[in-house]
């Protein structure tokens, strides 16, 4: 039997994203199985059509949506998002484009696909708005320029290219940004002692963590994702302790902590470059509910540090409400505390704490609040 092509690997890809698969999940699953017989740049190659025809999703289905007058199968559908994004926006020659995503195309619809794909190679775009253009919800574009305006635009824009981080030292790949944070914590506590990463998962930053922590903590809820966690810092930071627990009430003892750090779940809409499909499944009326879980992380990171013990909050994400209404709301109940000022240039200043906003530097969008418990 012949093996898949890459294009074939990535409809199917699409169709089971369409489904509501998680596309990072389907993609290593499909390239395990299905694409192992493919070379590194063919992997490479399925995983930008994948991650791109997602992410592009809305601008591609305006494209080609015109000259197609009923309802598609997924996989059809999948096609033709496929076809359209690499004569759109990978510029793939129109002969190659459209004769490879015929053959990758279900037999049953490829005439369909043929056809619709001809008749947009010559198209010149007429986009309703920059948020079909551009490929967002309307709700997130919006948010995002009536928030920061021109910049909101441009970090859009930006997180349309996602970054490819080089990897750390260590072998880890990780992003600038979450590599800020580790910085941060680090620079607030160069005595370094004990710290507690309440929300540690995927392991990212508590393995980036600095030699001075003679002892380290990572916390995570969900038992599946700490056992990657595991594997994670058993592979670059061996001695961790990893606990699995419910980070607004944990196990550890009152004050036992140097240095906790709160890298809180939030609605990710600083990271929507490398979460493709992000964009589409994460709903405006969550952020009302993820600040709650923030405050709620947030206090209990508190009760677990010691005097002059130093506390980090931060989030992938630039909404107000995740950002600076958490960090305000929790400095005002609490006389006890005092705000840090942070050190690099790359942090703009953020209503006491520090922000990115993901076209400063290529990267994710990422807040940072630190305080110092003075007693």
């Amino acid at each position: 039997m012949k093996n898949p092509t890459s294009r074939q690997i990535a409809v199917q890809a699409l169709t089971e994203i369409e489904a509501g698969s998680r596309a990072n999940v389907v993609l290593a699953a499909l390239l395990e199985d299905e694409g192992r017989a493919l070379s590194q740049r063919d992997k490479a190659f399925v995983t930008e059509l994948v991650q791109g025809t997602t992410r592009m999703r809305r601008s591609v289905d305006h494209l080609f949506k015109r000259f197609v007058t009923r309802d598609l199968d997924r996989d059809v559908l999948s096609a033709l998002r496929l076809g359209t994004y690499q004569l759109f926006h990978l510029r793939t020659p129109p002969h190659a484009a459209v004769n490879d995503t015929v053959e990758a195309a279900p037999r049953r619809a490829s005439g369909l696909v043929n056809a619709v794909l001809r008749k947009i190679v010559d198209v010149e775009p007429l986009w309703p708005d920059e948020a079909t253009q551009f490929s967002y919800p309307d709700w997130i574009w919006d948010l995002f320029v009536n928030t920061w305006g021109t910049e909101g635009r441009a970090s859009l824009i930006s997180m349309n290219t996602p970054e490819r981080p080089e990897p750390r030292p260590d072998g880890y790949i990780q992003g600038q940004a979450s590599r800020w944070v580790s910085e941060a914590v680090d620079e607030a506590s160069p005595n370094g002692g004990t710290l507690i990463d309440l929300c540690a998962a995927p392991g990212g930053k508590t393995t980036a963590m600095g030699p001075a922590w003679s002892k380290v903590c990572a916390n995570e809820i969900n038992p599946t994702r700490a056992r990657s966690l595991e594997k994670i810092v058993n592979n670059y930071r061996p001695g961790v302790q990893v606990l699995v627990s419910d980070g607004t009430s944990s196990p550890f003892t009152t004050g036992c902590a140097d240095a906790v750090l709160v890298d809180a779940p939030c609605s990710g809409l600083g990271a929507l470059g490398r979460r493709s499909d992000a964009r589409w499944q994460i709903s405006e009326k969550a952020i009302n509910r993820l600040s709650g879980i923030q405050d709620g992380l947030l206090e209990e990171g508190l009760r677990l540090l010691g005097p002059q013990g130093v506390l980090t909050y931060s989030v992938c994400t630039v909404t107000r409400e995740e950002t600076s209404e958490v960090a305000e709301s929790f400095l005002n109940r609490h006389r006890e505390i005092v705000r840090l000022d942070l050190r690099g240039e790359h942090w703009r200043y953020h209503y006491g704490g520090g922000l990115v906003l993901p076209h400063d530097f290529g990267t994710d969008g990422m807040a940072i609040f630190q305080w110092k418990r003075e007693k």
